[in-house]
């Protein structure tokens, strides 16, 4: 248990430290192609074409020993360092049982193509942007699905019940939703 809880923590933090690496290249220049004011050249930063995706630095991440992710997180800017060690900090204060789900439905957004995990992940945005009472709403059903069948997600989907319940735009996130939930 011992062992597994630190694996997934050790997972967790190499997954926030892929995505604040990420986020650390997305300089945006004021036209497309046009170079940025005081750009410095960055000797280790791969083009963006060339450039590993999140999910692809997070497996090397986690990978890497507690020495080598403590030496990654040291090439962030302070703020973003703190932010993702604070962030380590609340996962670490939640259940295990909570945690693997957590750490399950990421495993499952991940297997998902490329197109879809945007999907999943533009629905995930949506849906915090909702009233409280919508989000309760649509987690409470995404709760219930959790333990059906993709037949009988998509045989309920398309009960009368459920989209008296839903306006069309929730049923698009339950939806896609659905698929890591």
């Amino acid at each position: 248990m011992f062992l597994k809880r630190t694996a997934t923590i050790a997972l967790l933090a190499g997954s926030l430290a892929a995505a604040a690496m990420c986020a650390e290249g997305r300089g945006q220049a004021a036209k497309p192609g046009a170079p940025r004011q005081n750009a410095q050249p960055r000797p280790n930063v791969q083009p963006k074409a060339n450039r590993p995706t999140g999910d692809e630095l997070f497996m090397k991440l986690q990978r890497m020993t507690p020495e080598e992710r403590e030496k990654a997180l040291d090439k962030l800017p302070p703020a973003r360092r703190e932010q993702i060690e604070k962030r380590i900090q609340n996962f670490e204060k939640l259940p295990p049982a909570v945690q693997e789900r957590r750490l399950d439905r990421l495993a499952r957004l991940n297997s998902l193509p490329p197109a879809e995990q945007k999907q999943v992940r533009q629905s995930m945005r949506d849906l915090q942007t909702l009233p409280d009472d919508r989000k309760r709403a649509i987690n409470q059903e995404l709760q219930r699905m959790s333990v059906m069948g993709e037949e009988e997600k998509q045989y309920h989907m398309n009960t009368e019940e459920f989209r008296d319940r839903f306006s069309p735009s929730e049923q698009d996130l339950v939806g896609n939703l659905s698929k890591v939930y």
